[in-house]
C-alpha cells in the first residue's frame, strides 16, 4: 500500500523465497507492507521509506532546512528497540539523517558531564556522534548546558566566569569544524535558568569570548528563547548588549501555522527595536501540538506514540511550517525532533522516528523537501484562490519548482485546537503551463509526470503539499520577508568587550521578580557585590561608571589581573525618579581607557510603586465568575467564609494524568483591561496531599482571545503558593501592546499531589497613575 492506504500490489508469498521476501525496486515513497496467514498470530504491518541516493545529492551548507537531532541524548544505547547496525542507534540516526539530506542538525551536551572537574574533559559518544555526522557532511549546531560544581552554579547557570570561557574555548577546539555554530544554554528564559537576565547575559558574554578565542570564524547564538518576542526577559537580555556576543536571533516556537505571520512580526519588530534588522532569525527548535496528545500504545509501557492518524498531520505539518517560516524571513529551521522522543508523562511522542527504528512518513516528507527545494531560493507566493496556497522557488538552473496545498483545518486551528485527517481538502485548480512534460511530487516522493498539451496544467491540490518542477515565468505576487544575515559585532575602538560585570545581589535586600528582568527593592538601599572579570591575557586598571543611583566605597581604580576578577562591596542608593517607582542600575567599567558592555539592572522600589499605581480590583471572589478548566476528575469552586478567599478543590484518580488546573476569570471590559497595568497582585494559598505541597509549574495565562482552554496566550509564571498566605506580585511588561487584547486571565498551578485546594482573593490590577 502506499502512505494514504491505497492498495499497489498484492500477492503470494513465493515457497522459493524462504524466509524472506524481495521487492522489486520501487521508487521514492512511503509504504505498508501487510501479511496474513494461517494461524491466531499475524506479523504487524511494517512501514518504510525510499529516499533518493544520497550520493546525487548536492551538499549544501548554506541549506535553510534542518532538524534537531538530540542524538548524544535521546538516541542513546537502549532508545530502540531494533537490530540495525548492531545495535548502535548513534550511527542509525546519523544515517537517516544523511540519507533525507540534512545538512545541519542540533545536538546536545552537558557540560558537568564532560568536564567533571577543573582541566579534565572526555567527550566520549558526544565526540562520537560529532565524527559519525562530520563523515556525513552534516554540521552541528553545538548546544550546551550543566554547570559542573566547580563552575560554582547560582542555582543552574555558571557564576564562574573564567571556567565558563575555559570550556567554552576547549569545546569549540576540540570538536573544531565538525560545528556550524555553538549555543550555550537552551530556553534560559524559562525553566533551564531561575536566575535573572544579566546573570545569564554575563555567562553568555563569557562563553561568547571562549568560543571566539578557538574559532573567530565560527557563529555564535545566544540560547534559544522561547516566551513572547516582546517578553520583558528579550529587552532586559538585549539590555546588557547581549546583542554584541552573538551573529544571529535564536527562537524556538511550537505556535500553530496559523500564529506564524504575528509571531514573526513581533520578532522582525523585536530585532529592528535592537538595532539589528539585517540579524538573520534561526528556529533552533520548531514543533507543534496539534496532533494532540499521542493516541497509539508504544513498544514500551508508558511511552505513548502517534496513531497512524497522527503520523499523518505530522507529515503535513513539516512541509507546510518550513515553507511558512521561510516565507516570514527566517533563515535556518530545525524542526524538533528526529529520535523517538516522549515528553508530559509520556503522552507527547515527538520523534520522526519510532522506537522499533522505522520512520514515520514525516521522514520521506522531509527527504522530498530537501531534495525539491535546498538549493532553491523562494521568491515568495502566487495568489490563485482563497482555497489554495501556491509557492514560487527559483532553482540554480533557471526553472522554478511550485508548491501547493489546499487550505486544511492545520493551517487554521489556534494554539490548543487539534486538526484531523480525515478530511483530504481536495481542490481542482489551473495554472498557466507551456506545453510539455512536468514532473508532480507528492509530500513522500513518489513522482508522476504531468502533461500540458493546451498551455492550461489542470491540477489537484490537497492538504498534503506537492511539488510541480520544471516550471517558468512565475512571478509571486507576495514577496518573502527578506532573510537576515550572519552579523557578528566589530567592537568600537575605544569599547573592550572582554571585561565583563557580573553582580551578587544580597537577597535579604533584593526580590527577583517573576520574569526574572527585574528586582524590587522595599528598602531605601540594597546590598550587592560586583564581579568585574577580565578574560584576556593582558592586565588592566579599571573604573566604574555608574547610573541610575549611588553605588558607595567604590575605588578609585580597580587592578584586574590577566584571566582574573576583582569583587567589590557596595550599597546601591537608588536615585528617586521624578514620575514612577524604577531606577536603572547601569554599571561600566572603563579598562585601560576602553569602554566593557553594560550591566543593565531595572530596580523597582515597591513602595512607590503602590504608592504612584491605581489598584483595580477584579471581581474575582464570585463563584460563578470562574471558568472550570482543569484535568482533575473531581472540581468544585466555592466562597470560604472563614479565608474571605475563594477556594478550589481539586482531585485526580489516575496517577498517569497530567494533573493540572488553571481556572478561567473573563474580564469584565473596559473596567477590567490589562491596557498599560504594570502588575497583577493576588493572595494566594494552597494544600495538598503531600507534605511538600509542591508544584511542576505555577502559571499565570493572559488569554488574548475568548477561548475556552485554548486559545493564544502569555505565560507568565510566579512562585508556587505555600500552606499560608502571601501576596503574589505578578509584573507585567506593560509596554507590549499585546496586554490590552487580554479576554481571560488564567491563574493555577501543575500540582505534584493527587488532591489539592487553592484560596485565591485580593485579585487587582496596578496600573501607574
Amino acid at each position: 500500500k502506499d502512505w494514504l492506504g491505497a492498495v499497489l500490489s498484492q500477492g503470494t508469498w513465493p515457497e522459493r523465497a524462504g524466509s524472506e521476501l524481495v521487492l522489486a525496486p520501487l521508487p521514492p515513497g512511503y509504504y505498508h507492507l501487510e501479511t496474513k496467514h494461517p494461524g491466531e498470530t499475524q506479523f504487524p504491518p511494517f512501514t518504510f521509506a525510499v529516499v533518493i541516493d544520497p550520493t546525487t545529492r548536492v551538499i549544501n551548507h548554506g541549506a535553510y532546512f534542518a532538524v534537531d537531532t538530540a542524538q548524544s541524548w535521546v538516541a542513546r544505547p537502549g532508545s530502540f528497540d531494533c537490530p540495525y547496525y548492531d545495535g548502535d542507534s548513534y550511527l542509525l540516526v546519523s544515517e537517516l539523517i544523511y540519507r533525507a539530506g540534512i545538512h545541519h542538525v542540533r545536538e546536545r551536551l552537558s557540560w558537568k558531564e564532560v568536564n567533571p572537574e577543573p582541566g579534565e574533559y572526555n567527550y566520549s559518544y558526544y565526540m562520537t556522534n560529532a565524527d559519525y555526522l562530520q563523515q556525513r557532511k552534516v554540521l552541528i549546531s553545538g548546544m550546551y548546558h550543566d554547570s559542573p560544581p566547580w563552575a560554582k552554579p547560582i542555582s543552574k547557570l555558571p557564576g564562574d566566569l573564567l571556567a565558563t570561557y575555559t570550556f567554552a574555548k576547549d569545546a569549540a577546539t576540540a570538536f573544531g569544524d565538525r560545528m556550524g555554530n555553538w549555543e550555550f544554554w537552551n530556553e534560559q528564559d524559562v525553566g533551564f535558568a531561575p536566575e535573572s537576565a544579566w546573570d545569564y547575559a554575563a555567562a553568555m558574554k563569557a562563553a561568547c569570548l571562549g568560543f571566539r578565542a578557538a574559532d573567530p570564524r565560527r557563529i555564535v547564538a545566544h540560547g534559544a528563547m522561547c516566551t513572547a518576542p516582546k517578553s520583558g526577559y528579550h529587552y532586559s537580555l538585549y539590555a546588557n548588549d547581549m546583542g554584541k556576543f552573538c551573529d544571529i536571533i535564536n527562537y524556538h516556537t511550537y505556535a500553530p501555522l496559523s500564529n506564524y505571520p504575528k509571531l514573526m512580526q513581533s520578532l522582525r519588530e523585536f530585532r529592528a527595536e535592537q538595532g539589528l534588522a539585517q540579524r538573520a532569525i534561526w528556529l533552533t527548535e520548531h514543533g507543534t501540538n496539534s496532533e494532540g496528545p499521542s493516541k497509539a500504545d508504544g513498544v514500551r509501557k508508558g511511552m505513548k506514540a502517534h496513531s497512524p492518524e497522527q503520523e499523518l498531520i505530522m507529515t503535513e505539518f513539516l512541509p507546510k511550517s518550513q515553507i511558512l517560516m521561510m516565507m516570514e524571513g527566517v533563515s535556518r529551521d530545525y524542526y524538533f525532533v528526529f529520535p523517538p522522543y516522549n515528553e508530559r508523562n509520556g503522552n507527547k511522542d515527538w520523534g520522526m522516528m519510532r522506537r522499533d527504528g522505522s520512520v514515520k512518513p514525516s521522514y520521506p516528507a522531509m527527504a522530498t523537501l530537501t531534495a525539491q527545494l535546498n538549493l532553491a531560493e523562494l521568491q515568495g507566493e502566487l495568489s490563485v484562490d482563497d482555497a489554495l496556497r501556491v509557492f514560487v522557488f527559483d532553482q540554480p538552473d533557471g526553472k522554478q519548482t511550485l508548491v501547493f496545498w489546499s487550505i486544511s483545518d492545520l493551517d487554521t486551528v489556534s494554539r490548543g485546537q487539534l486538526a484531523r485527517p480525515d478530511k483530504l481538502y481536495d481542490h481542482d485548480f489551473t495554472l498557466p503551463l507551456a506545453n510539455g512534460q512536468y514532473t508532480l511530487t507528492n509530500t513522500v516522493g513518489t513522482a508522476s509526470t504531468l502533461s500540458v498539451a493546451n498551455g492550461q496544467a489542470q491540477l489537484r491540490a490537497n492538504r498534503y503539499p506537492q511539488y510541480l518542477a520544471g516550471a517558468s515565468g512565475f512571478n509571486a505576487d507576495k514577496a518573502k520577508v527578506p532573510e537576515g544575515k550572519i552579523d557578528p559585532y566589530t567592537p568600537a575602538a575605544d569599547e573592550d568587550l572582554s571585561v565583563v560585570i557580573r553582580p551578587n545581589l544580597n537577597n535579604d535586600d533584593f526580590v527577583l521578580t517573576n520574569q526574572k528582568t527585574t528586582v524590587y527593592l522595599d528598602k531605601p538601599q540594597g546590598r550587592l557585590s560586583l564581579e568585574i572579570w577580565n578574560l584576556d591575557d593582558q592586565p588592566k586598571t579599571a573604573t566604574l561608571q555608574i547610573s541610575g543611583g549611588v553605588l558607595s566605597n567604590l575605588p578609585e581604580s580597580i587592578s584586574l589581573p590577566a584571566f582574573g576578577k576583582q569583587s567589590v562591596e557596595t550599597v546601591f542608593t537608588p536615585e528617586l525618579p521624578t514620575k514612577g517607582y524604577e531606577a536603572l542600575l547601569i554599571v561600566q567599567a572603563i579598562a585601560n581607557g576602553k569602554r566593557s558592555s553594560r550591566l543593565h539592572i531595572p530596580v523597582i522600589m515597591r513602595r512607590l510603586l503602590l504608592e504612584n499605581c491605581l489598584s483595580i480590583p477584579l471581581q474575582a471572589d464570585k463563584p460563578e465568575n470562574w471558568r472550570k478548566n482543569t484535568s482533575a476528575d473531581h472540581y468544585s469552586v466555592t466562597w470560604d467564609e472563614q479565608e474571605q478567599a475563594l477556594r478550589f478543590d481539586l482531585e485526580w484518580t489516575n496517577p498517569e494524568t497530567d494533573r493540572w488546573f488553571y481556572p478561567e476569570y473573563v474580564l469584565k471590559l473596559p473596567a477590567e483591561s490589562f491596557a498599560g497595568a504594570e502588575m497583577l497582585s493576588f493572595d494566594v494559598k494552597s494544600v495538598q496531599d503531600k507534605v511538600e505541597n509542591d508544584f511542576k509549574g505555577c502559571y499565570v495565562m493572559l488569554v488574548l482571545e475568548d477561548v475556552h482552554e485554548h486559545g493564544q496566550s502569555i505565560y507568565i509564571t510566579y512562585p508556587a503558593p505555600l500552606t499560608q498566605w502571601e501576596n503574589r506580585f505578578v509584573s507585567l511588561n506593560y509596554k507590549d501592546a499585546q496586554l490590552a487584547s487580554t479576554k481571560i486571565v488564567r491563574i493555577g498551578a501543575n500540582p505534584i499531589g493527587m488532591k489539592t485546594s487553592f484560596w485565591i482573593k485580593n485579585v487587582r490590577l496596578l496600573k501607574n497613575k
